[in-house]
């Protein structure tokens, strides 16, 4: 059997030949390959959702590209990498983003290493990496002085397909509380995508909180809502009658149960440290945010960005 190339047509029929139930011996037959071939090119070229033929051949072509050598520092990539971190990407994501789309790229460790060699000439690019230097604390929880919501529905109660993010439209909630307790930012994230929307508050009232959250999930898709025991979620009943979408709640000392929303607040602290004074942030800086943070590649997402996935592009 003569060697060849698996083309990008040759990826299209194989997603149809996988969807019709072929195994992968049958699908090598018929595309006149040797099995080995086809088992190598559904597990080197698949992603989170399975093999998809425009995702297998982009990553063939970066693979193919990086088999040259690693491409020296020069002021293109300079630039590509610049602009990713003043926009908060890692080092990870610029790498595996680039490598995706098929760019010239060098390793995740020379991009360290030129950030290392800005800091040392007194360059402040350092300051766009997540944690920039600092230490993480580790946390305890503490008696919840906050009371008990009533007719509240446990997280237990939530569908599988919300629990296994099969689909769009469950989302997570939570603050994050500024200097003095006198303004916060109400963080909502999609469990599936890891979609964001910001909305400023000025006093942590529970009906803001219902207000803001369905203008902020405007047009978007909505399926159920899980947030912690706060007070400031005490109208989750009137939020549930004007959307029709089930509110769910966390037990107690479980914050790992929306682990996403977690993270969120964490990448909202990139841009706003504790302390900060949120009674002056405007809800279009939120959106100059929101859209910054949507528009990162993520690796849980195959490097896809939340604003892809959440648009089905």
């Amino acid at each position: 059997m003569a060697y060849r190339r698996v083309t990008k047509e040759d990826r299209i029929i194989i997603r149809s030949k996988l969807e019709e139930g072929l195994t992968r011996k049958e699908i090598a037959g018929k595309l006149g390959f040797h099995k080995s071939t086809i088992t190598r090119e559904i597990s080197r070229n698949k992603g989170g959702r399975g093999y998809r033929p425009k995702q297998a051949h982009q990553k063939a072509i970066a693979r193919e590209k990086s088999k040259h050598g690693p491409y020296r520092m020069n002021p293109v990539i300079m630039m590509k990498i610049i602009e990713r971190l003043e926009a908060k990407w890692s080092p990870e994501q610029i790498y595996n983003r680039l490598l995706l789309e098929g760019e010239e790229i060098v390793s995740t460790e020379t991009i360290y290493k030129f950030i290392l060699d800005d800091r040392r000439q007194d360059g402040s690019l350092w300051k766009n990496l997540r944690r920039s230097g600092r230490t993480r604390k580790k946390r305890f929880p503490s008696e919840d002085r906050r009371g008990k919501l009533k007719d509240t529905r446990s997280i237990s109660k939530r569908s599988k397909k919300a629990n296994k993010r099969k689909k769009l439209g469950h989302w997570e909630r939570d603050l994050m509380i500024g200097k003095d307790h006198q303004a916060a930012v109400l963080a909502i994230v999609d469990r599936k995508s890891r979609f964001n929307k910001f909305r400023k508050l000025n006093g942590k009232y529970a009906k803001k909180v219902t207000k803001e959250t369905i203008v902020a999930l405007k047009r978007l898709p909505k399926k159920s809502m899980t947030n912690d025991c706060g007070k400031e979620f005490a109208d989750h009943k009137n939020y549930e009658k004007r959307t029709k979408v089930k509110v769910y709640f966390c037990d107690p000392y479980s914050s790992y149960q929306r682990g996403t929303n977690e993270n969120r607040i964490g990448l909202l602290r990139q841009y706003f440290p504790k302390k900060t004074d949120l009674t002056k942030v405007t809800n279009k800086q939120l959106e100059m945010i929101e859209f910054e943070i949507n528009n990162r590649p993520m690796k849980i997402l195959d490097w896809r960005t939340p604003y892809e996935v959440m648009m089905e592009k």
